[in-house]
């Protein structure tokens, strides 16, 4: 036990540093050995794949536990690249990706760390090294946005061909009625605990997990059945389902936080398939910008990736209008009322060009800025004000 204690305090410690260290949005760090992929985001959502890798190093002996299991999610390393693509294609954004390079049967990265390594502790490192990257992804969300979504990304095997969304809730809770699952007994320890909470439509756990607007629902909506949702609202006896595991239960707000958690177990049709894959993402990316504006945001699609969460909607400045957008060699200023200075910006949050003392040019010239999506930060009466820009 004084063994245990003393890892768990020396990885703690070390996630500290970790967590105080400076992501660029859209660059990939790793771990040791770069067995550990971290691509820095600047969303309010956090991607998680623990079992998509592929590395099997030799130096390290296959897992071999009581109740372990050693079948890797086929395709969601693939598909949780696809879905970080299509966001920044959508939006300019980037979700927090995290992804275990190596195979489930060397290092399992959704259990606690003796079943995670088999109690091997060569792999304490990288185990530590992919919750640190989880705890920094969740700093730089409640800094920049006080609350957000983890989702943890899966594969089942199961017959039913649907989604399985987890969220600390059972099979056996999932067939109460409504009532029974608003009790407290049920919410306070719900993955999505601080949602049920507090909503911008005010709904229910229940309606959460099943309602209209719940998860399920949205990409039932999409032509992706799910469980829970409106229209299959509990899996039944019968049937297999996960309701969640150590990372939903780790990173979810049922141990307080702001930060939610939702484990998706994706079906086979989806996943194996690269036609489908990118049909997914691109549903993907649509259903969690509409999902983050119906329960975490007002106007979330507007400026997913440079939304004030702490400024009340009535409180921020009026628009600055601009066009064309996207733009070739100038964008032109329709509307300039109290700009006071601009900066544009790469996604990487690099400097590219600014005029600190406004002069009341009303044509921001493109001359040497590189083609892409460019953010533009305008001061506007003291006031900050983020827009995005594609330059051609």
């Amino acid at each position: 036990m004084k063994k245990v204690f003393g890892t768990i305090m020396a990885l703690w410690l070390l996630g500290l540093s970790t967590n105080a260290q400076t992501f660029i949005p859209g660059n990939s760090y790793f771990g040791k050995d770069k067995y550990i992929q971290y691509i820095a985001g600047n969303t309010p959502i956090i991607l998680s794949a623990p079992h998509g890798g592929y590395l099997v190093p030799s130096a390290f002996p296959d897992r071999n536990c009581d109740g372990c299991s050693y079948v890797s999610d086929a395709y969601t390393q693939e598909l949780v690249n696809e879905i970080q693509q299509k966001f920044l294609l959508k939006t300019g954004c980037y979700p927090h990706l995290i992804i275990n390079l190596l195979h489930r049967k060397k290092l399992d990265m959704n259990r606690d760390l003796v079943m995670a390594t088999d109690s091997n502790a060569a792999l304490d490192d990288y185990w530590a090294d992919y919750h640190q990257f989880i705890d920094s992804a969740k700093a730089k969300v409640n800094r920049d946005y006080n609350k957000g979504l983890f989702i943890d990304v899966h594969g089942h095997g199961h017959v039913k061909q649907r989604i399985e969304f987890g969220y600390l809730v059972s099979k056996s809770t999932l067939l109460l009625p409504d009532s029974m699952i608003n009790l407290p007994k049920y919410t306070n320890y719900t993955a999505i605990r601080s949602l049920a909470k507090s909503n911008l439509k005010n709904l229910s756990h229940s309606l959460l997990l099943r309602g209209d607007y719940s998860l399920g629902t949205m990409f039932e909506n999409k032509g992706f059945p799910g469980v829970p949702s409106k229209l299959d609202p509990f899996p039944l006896a019968a049937d297999d389902y996960f309701n969640g595991g150590y990372n939903t239960e780790r990173h979810g707000s049922n141990t307080l936080g702001k930060i939610d958690a939702i484990q998706m177990e994706l079906y086979s049709a989806i996943r194996f398939d690269s036609v489908q894959r990118k049909k997914f993402a691109d549903s993907f990316v649509s259903v969690m910008i509409d999902y983050l504006g119906a329960h975490y945001f007002v106007n979330y699609g507007k400026s997913p990736c440079t939304l004030s969460n702490i400024e009340e909607e009535n409180q921020r400045p009026k628009a600055i209008h601009f066009y064309p957008n996207p733009a070739k060699d100038h964008i032109l200023l329709s509307n300039d009322e109290g700009l006071e200075s601009y900066s544009l910006f790469n996604l990487q949050g690099q400097l590219i060009k600014n005029e600190t003392k406004y002069k009341g040019d009303k044509a921001i010239s493109l001359e040497n800025v590189p083609s892409g999506w460019i953010l533009i930060r305008f001061v506007v009466k003291g006031n900050i004000l983020w827009e995005r820009l594609i330059k051609e």
